[in-house]
């Protein structure tokens, strides 16, 4: 009996080791301590030997399937400390919840700008790019200096997911993608953070550099290519009696016989751009006037000034009240010449898509997407309408890829006719944004102009800024017709770099000065310049995104004011800061503060002219940043 029992036992022990063991799940959500990442990389280890990996959802959330064992969890997410997980055990039929909070990279550095351009925009500009990691920076920098030994940004960004040596991983992650794990959504394989960009906002520039370019006829050949005369424009402030902006009110631009030349809607600063004879060479002669609607109360502002007198200021009497709706939309060129560039941009976009919702959770975003190519390609466009499930326009993003093209042109036209006639934009909104990404011009013609000018201007009428990001393979006509597009919208224009090391040769962009950024933080920064909105004391917030110090409460944004300002303003900080940069329009830093106490500081404007300006703000490696208005007389 005993041998027989002993036999048994033997045999059970034997089968056991030779079944097949059932995996665990692994699961949790990854934070910055209190909102989601999106993108971040979770792998699991043994040793040194990657077994399964996978990439958060929109909610931040990873699932993994492991066998029973020991592993080892690493967390990589773009401005983050890496976190390491050793000895993490998981046991057969029995599924583990494990949260992770990263903590924010004590080692990035605010970007320096350095130009070697001449006057009236016509130099190139240089920069220090960006990097994730003090070892990667230094990389970044020995790529500058021409060094060819330096990696590439393509092979840095395998080795950011990788330990150094790591070639399993590397190839895992860098080339193939991560493996596929049920019910998750993943982004492509290339981290955010890696492409670098510069914005050129011309109407901030348009008496010391916009103009110029006018009267110098640098513009005039692209004028006549596309049918866009940017030069007469009014420029609309409206307040209440207490200074609060009065958001998105209908203004109709008319002219002395009541034709109405042209429509948009004010911003959250409670500004708007009128324009006439935008799609002509007449100048329009005599007075102009503004009318608004508000609330279904009629306003008039009569004998308009031009925008290079001025702003035309109204104020009435209206309650503070700013709408919360915000809508985002991206048009992305997805033909072939895309290739080198799109599976980064993807990234990016869905690391914004991310971020930006999370930065003002009080707002309610929707999101949408088209995708376009060409005429004779597998399709013209495929589009995820304008909705308040973002998790459908994340994984829309995801799928997409370059392919077809072969000509230069692209149907660039069809694609804003989607983006903004076919989509049902909200009609009360914060702010209304369409990011147009391309690398190639429209078709040239009268009908594809017709058809650019017709969206362009149901865009302003709609309060939909245009804000076009051109990748490498742009040219100068395409330059000038993106620029056209946000002068006409209210948008701003830009660009990649070659800093970044992706992708093929860029453009060097017709601007002064420039600051080189992360794209994706810049567009986190632009939607944040879009939405946020003064408090009705008529105070300005910056807000700390994924702030270190973990501080909760009210206490968690810097706020300044008056904005607009004129020989003073005063910005409070709810603790110390690593330092305060004022940067002007032309991207120059005009002022900063090393190392800023928490408390109120006044700050002088006087030596200043009149135009908008940057406020940034460097806390443990984050840039927060805000507009500031000096006005004078």
């Amino acid at each position: 009996m005993k041998l027989s029992l002993f036999l048994s036992s033997l045999w059970l022990f034997i089968a056991s080791l030779f079944a097949p063991k059932e995996p665990s799940r692994l699961s949790g959500v990854v934070t910055d301590g209190k909102e989601p990442l999106i993108g971040a990389t979770v792998l699991a280890k043994r040793d040194t030997a990657l077994v399964k990996g996978v990439v958060t959802d929109v909610d931040g959330y990873y699932e993994l399937w492991l066998e029973p064992g020991s592993y080892t969890l690493e967390v990589h997410y773009t401005g983050y400390d890496q976190v390491n997980i050793p000895d993490l055990r998981i046991q057969a039929g029995k599924d583990r919840k494990l949260d992770i909070a990263m903590k924010g990279a004590s080692t990035l550095d605010e970007v320096v700008v350095t130009s070697s351009k001449p006057a009236k925009g016509k130099g190139k500009a240089k920069a220090m790019a960006p990097a994730t990691s003090r070892s990667s920076r230094e990389k970044a920098a020995a790529a500058m200096e021409g060094s060819s030994a330096a990696p590439s940004v393509k092979e840095m960004a395998k080795r950011d997911l990788a330990s150094p040596g790591d070639d399993e991983m590397a190839m895992a992650i860098g080339e193939e993608g991560l493996p596929s794990e049920p019910g998750i959504i993943h982004p492509p394989s290339p981290r955010a953070g890696l492409l670098t960009a510069g914005e050129w906002n011309d109407l901030h520039n348009w008496n010391r550099h916009w103009l110029d370019l006018l009267a110098d006829g640098e513009t005039d050949s692209y004028q006549t290519m596309y049918g866009f005369f940017p030069k007469q424009r009014y420029t609309v402030m409206v307040t209440n009696e207490n200074g609060f902006p009065v958001a998105d009110a209908a203004v109709q631009l008319k002219n002395k016989s009541g034709k109405t030349l042209w429509q948009s809607r004010t911003d959250n600063t409670g500004k708007a751009e009128l324009w006439a004879g935008l799609y002509t060479t007449e100048k329009m002669e005599g007075e102009l006037t503004a009318d608004l609607i508000v609330k279904g109360e009629e306003f008039q502002i009569k004998d308009l000034k031009p925008a290079r007198e001025g702003f035309n200021y109204l104020k009435i009497n209206t309650e503070c009240h700013a709408p919360k709706n915000v809508d985002i939309f991206w048009v992305v060129d997805a033909t072939g010449s895309m290739g080198d560039e799109i599976d980064y941009l993807k990234t990016e976009l869905l690391d914004v898509i991310g971020r930006a919702k999370s930065r003002n959770p009080e707002l309610n975003y929707r999101m949408g997407t088209v995708f376009y190519r060409d005429k004779g390609d597998e399709y013209l466009t495929r589009s995820s309408d304008l909705s308040a499930d973002i998790t459908k326009t994340v994984s829309f993003i995801q799928k997409q890829s370059a392919g077809g093209g072969g000509d230069y042109p692209e149907a660039v036209h069809t694609a804003l006719e989607e983006a903004v006639f076919k989509q049902k934009w909200s009609e009360n909104a914060i702010a209304r944004i369409c990011f147009l990404v391309l690398d190639a011009s429209p078709h040239q013609g009268a009908e594809i102009n017709k058809s650019l000018q017709k969206s362009i201007e149901e865009a302003a009428r709609r309060g939909i800024r245009i804000v076009p990001v051109t990748a490498s393979g742009i040219q100068k006509d395409t330059e000038f017709l993106m620029k056209f597009f946000g002068l006409a919208t209210n948008g701003t224009y830009v660009f990649l770099t070659d800093h970044s090391g992706i992708g093929g040769k860029h453009l060097e962009p017709t601007t002064d000065e420039y600051k080189v950024e992360p794209l994706n933080n810049l567009l986190v920064r632009l939607i944040t310049e879009y939405t946020t909105v003064e408090t009705c004391e008529g105070k300005s917030e910056i807000r700390f995104e994924n702030d270190p110090q973990q501080q909760t409460g009210p206490t968690m944004q810097a706020l300044y004011y008056p904005n607009p300002a004129s020989d003073q303003f005063t910005l409070e900080l709810p603790f110390e800061v690593q330092s305060v940069t004022i940067y002007d329009a032309e991207g120059k830093a005009v002022k900063k503060l090393e190392k800023p106490a928490g408390g109120t500081h006044p700050i002088a404007l006087n030596e200043l002219a009149a135009g908008f300006y940057t406020i940034r703000i460097l806390n443990n490696g984050l840039m927060q940043s805000g507009k500031l208005m000096v006005v004078k007389g």
